[in-house]
């Protein structure tokens, strides 16, 4: 065999060795081709100016039911209660319609998601049962919180739900209960083990960072609510209501800013972070309207940061990140507007509670 037949077999090896290497990321690109297009292509409409003033300028219920025209959203009812389940129960078929369409693979992120809409329902339970209290029935929609609740019935009692606590991975959780702990911190132990299972669900290499980097962002936010909270209403304990170290804010800062009075000055900690620009510049509908008003410009940095994370990552998880994350705000804006027109309330009171883009 000549050098030049020697020559063309190395290339030869080297293009299948390229073909074996390139081959599963473009598998995976085209797995996501359908649901990412769907995805963008599907928009958000309540969280925009225009819609939700549509929505909010309604006369009634029923004024609202016929307003709320949405390809996404089923809204049905009569009561402020049935409409607001009826949103609950559009926004679980629509995680549930992104996890169908987009690869088996990423199945379990969609899966954990859906557990976040079931955090009221799972501290209830575990509420009535540390209290002494009748196990009411409870509609949860992920199979984690579904397999959790089961559990605790077949358990009974105390010590059925602390053995339920320990065979869901919720070990912190269960050391509280057993210790008698302040439902408070209960409650804050069980958000934590939302965001750590959404954080540890099992998806392909090429997703891993787009799954982190958001979990990572929602741990920043969730932080931030903390301790903004924890001294606007005066409250102890802090430290006990965090979530980890996040995207941009280590520990350190984190212990720092638990450690200043004033909302101002933990603002002003901020200066170099993404987060400084949308809480300074809500300082003064803090002052005038109270805590909400940084919780909600949080709140809008986290869709940024989801919409970042889709731009980053166009072929692979991150719009489908993007898209929940979005319906979820959606939905509760959609919530809180049913409550509003159904009360009665002012106009100017409902907007207080929107998300918009």
């Amino acid at each position: 065999m000549d050098v030049y037949s020697l020559v063309w077999i190395a290339f030869a090896f080297a293009g299948v060795l390229a073909v074996a290497k390139f081959a599963p990321s473009l598998s995976a690109i085209a797995a996501f081709t359908y649901p990412n297009a769907k995805f963008n292509a599907i928009g958000s409409p309540y969280l925009q100016e225009k819609e939700i003033s549509r929505l909010i300028g309604s006369k009634n219920l029923e004024d609202f039911r016929n307003n709320a025209v949405s390809r996404d959203f089923v809204i049905e009812g009569e009561s402020i209660g049935e409409i607001q389940r009826s949103i609950d129960d559009s926004l679980a078929g629509i995680i549930e319609m992104a996890r169908k369409d987009s690869p088996d693979k990423v199945g379990k992120f969609y899966d954990a998601y859906l557990q976040k809409l079931d955090a009221r329902a799972i501290k209830d339970a575990v509420r009535n049962i540390m209290e002494g209290k009748k196990l009411e029935d409870a509609r949860v929609f992920s199979p984690y919180s579904e397999e959790f609740l089961k559990r605790i019935k077949e358990g009974g009692g105390k010590d059925g739900l602390l053995s339920a606590l320990s065979s869901s991975g919720m070990d912190e959780v269960r050391g509280l209960v057993e210790s008698g702990s302040p439902f408070q911190e209960v409650e804050y132990a069980i958000d934590r083990n939302i965001v750590k299972n959404i954080g540890s669900a099992d998806v392909p290499g090429s997703c891993i960072h787009s799954r982190d980097v958001f979990v990572k962002r929602l741990t920043d936010v969730m932080n931030l609510k903390a301790i903004l909270r924890a001294k606007y209403y005066g409250m102890e304990g802090v430290g006990k209501m965090l979530f980890g170290e996040g995207r941009e804010l280590p520990s350190w800062k984190l212990e720092h800013m638990m450690k200043v009075k004033a909302i101002p000055e933990i603002v002003s900690l901020l200066e170099g972070t993404s987060y400084i620009k949308p809480l300074r510049d809500a300082i003064g509908a803090y002052g005038r309207g109270g805590i909400s008003a940084l919780e909600m410009a949080l709140d809008r940095q986290l869709i940024r940061h989801a919409a970042a994370i889709a731009l980053e990552d166009t072929m692979g998880l991150g719009p489908g990140i993007r898209f929940i994350v979005e319906k979820e705000f959606e939905a509760r804006n959609l919530k809180a507007i049913a409550k509003g027109v159904g009360e009665g309330l002012p106009a100017e009171k409902i907007w207080k509670l929107m998300v918009v883009e």
